[in-house]
């Protein structure tokens, strides 16, 4: 990926765009000028800490990281409403009031907005007069009209008829409030879009790795800066995502249908459903963060939009996905503990047991309480025990699967960021060999870089901490570092060059069959988030002891041809 760099708004389309207010996540209300703003024995699964589980308190942080910022707002309070004074406002309210309240939650909001905006305002009209549709509701026009290079279609936006009246005539008070409600839907309607409102939830509709969401604006924000802004046209456009990387792919995506006479192609296609998955992407990335994008194999540190240091990393396997989400990086951990993952436990390690714990032995495994008590595994009887009541973690060794670093965000997925003894794997083109986690190939460069930032070490104290500080040692962190798990196969650099990079999960399918309407083609796969069950005749299979060879690792030996995979 390119450097992550914020480019000028110099475009009247996002002319003054507040980058104060889109930190907050929502458009600034308008100023006169602005618009809006296979298994395997491996480190994955962990909680995102080394604690026994992710606690309610753990639980509820990653949810609250998860939430799109504009929906965690405190809702404005209620403005008083103003009675109608004018046969038009009589009849606009009347509409309102009369609009079916059985849409999507979103058109439900959206009309309660409708009610409040035109309410508080005497149910005066923003697009309509007496002879028809004002300027302003021209430049709306010509916005819908003008969706296309922007990623939207224009069809899906209906602009109102009004016919125009004989001379000296006025448009019926009645067909003015229709026009005027039904205008304002459809402008809601483009700045939900704007914002990925055609994938209300890519987790459910698409794969439940692809933990994004729109990160929708509030529609009584919207319609407030509309009212406010001088080119209401203007303000509307710039409801889009303001990332530099989703205005690049714009311009690339323009360029590509220009050329087809407006018609998608393939290459096209790959553009728009990488805009697409921009627009789940948080408005306020971070002042510092961290952006790993699962195709590229390449991981960034960004700071104040400009890439401080890049790095490859391995990914999860095609069948061991890993997830795309954001959250805060939440500690980072020194000499670290490997908790083994539930699905490990029972359809690996639960087996060995019952035939007499090879691999406890082979790679130093303990097993504990769910509250840290460590037991001796060798006299518990496996027959009658469920290992899914215990913890299974392997200690802080030289040869550790963990490595020396653990960079910890915690979610339902339960995966993490880590370091490895096997730089091997980071040699190969295609890096799809861990069990879901990410593994790194410098981390202790990438620690250094984050907690001089966060509390201001220098590099000799972070290699001190590796090298010789205290076992499993978490570091909280107390700054907002967001940690960005990205899904994007197209890639503008800073010299202008679009980058591609294969679909290897399958995502940017799915989105544009979405896009295209197709959602009884679209192959979910399976729910990774769904409870694991013991197979109980995995259970009475005979695991076989792997000796290791070729140069590889014991570790990576084991974990690669023991349970089909790296971790």
């Amino acid at each position: 990926m390119a450097r992550f760099k914020f480019l000028a708004t110099t475009s009247v389309l996002i002319l003054g765009m507040a980058g104060a207010a889109w930190a907050q996540a929502t458009p600034p209300a308008a100023s006169p000028s602005a618009p809006p703003a296979s298994s395997a024995l491996s480190p994955e699964s962990d909680a995102g800490s080394q604690s026994s589980a992710a606690s309610d308190a753990n639980a509820a942080e990653a949810a609250k990281d998860a939430a799109p910022a504009e929906e965690t707002a405190a809702p404005a309070a209620s403005a008083a409403v103003v009675e109608p004074t004018t046969p038009v406002g009589t009849a606009l309210k009347a509409h309102l009031a009369a609009i079916p309240d059985d849409g999507s939650d979103e058109e439900k909001k959206e009309h309660a907005a409708l009610a409040a905006f035109y309410g508080a305002r005497g149910y005066v009209p923003l697009w309509v007069e007496a002879k028809g549709f004002n300027a302003d509701a021209r430049a709306i026009e010509d916005t819908f009209n003008t969706a296309a290079p922007w990623g939207l279609d224009s069809g899906d936006f209906g602009f109102p008829k009004l016919d125009t009246p004989a001379e000296g005539a006025e448009v019926a008070a009645e067909a003015q409030a229709v026009a005027e409600a039904e205008l304002s839907r459809s402008v809601l309607k483009y700045a939900r879009f704007a914002r990925g409102g055609r994938i209300m939830r890519p987790s459910e509709q698409l794969n439940s790795n692809l933990d994004r969401k729109p990160q929708l604006l509030d529609p009584a924000v919207v319609l407030d800066g509309l009212a406010a802004a001088p080119d209401k046209g203007a303000y509307l456009v710039g409801t889009h995502p303001q990332h530099p990387q989703f205005q690049r792919l714009k311009e690339k995506y323009a360029e590509a249908i220009a050329k087809t006479g407006g018609k998608p192609n393939a290459a096209a296609k790959k553009i728009l459903a990488n805009m697409e998955m921009w627009r789940w992407m948080w408005a306020d990335l971070g002042d510092l963060h961290l952006m790993a994008n699962v195709p590229s194999y390449m991981i960034e540190v960004v700071k104040g939009g400009e890439t401080i240091h890049t790095e490859r990393v391995v990914v999860g396997e095609i069948g061991k996905q890993s997830s795309i989400f954001t959250r805060r990086l939440r500690d980072i951990t020194f000499r670290p503990m490997w908790r083994v993952p539930e699905s490990i436990k029972v359809n690996e390690l639960w087996p060995s047991l019952l035939r007499g714990g090879g691999l406890m032995r082979q790679y130093a495994l303990e097993v504990e309480t769910k509250d840290g008590r460590r037991l001796d595994w060798r006299t518990m009887d496996w027959r009658t025990l469920d290992i899914r009541d215990y913890e299974v973690v392997q200690p802080p060794t030289r040869n550790s699967a963990m490595g020396v670093v653990k960079f910890s965000f915690p979610s339902q997925h339960t995966i993490f960021m880590h370091d490895t003894p096997d730089k091997w794997m980071f040699n190969s083109k295609q890096r799809t060999l861990s069990h879901g986690c990410l593994r790194l190939r410098n981390p202790l460069r990438v620690a250094e870089l984050v907690l001089e930032h966060d509390k201001g070490w220098d590099v000799a104290k972070v290699q001190e901490l590796a090298k010789s500080g205290p076992l499993n040692n978490e570091v909280l962190i107390e700054k907002r570092i967001p940690m960005h798990i990205a899904y994007f196969t197209a890639w503008v650099d800073d010299a202008g060059a679009l980058k591609t990079y294969s679909d290897i999960y399958g995502h940017e399918k799915r989105v544009t069959q979405a896009l295209e309407g197709k959602w009884q083609q679209i192959a979910k796969g399976r729910d990774h988030l769904a409870p694991v069950v013991p197979n109980k005749a995995h259970l009475e299979d005979k695991p076989v002891k792997q000796v290791a060879t070729g140069g590889k690792s014991a570790n990576d030996d084991f974990l690669g041809s023991f349970f089909g995979g790296g971790y």
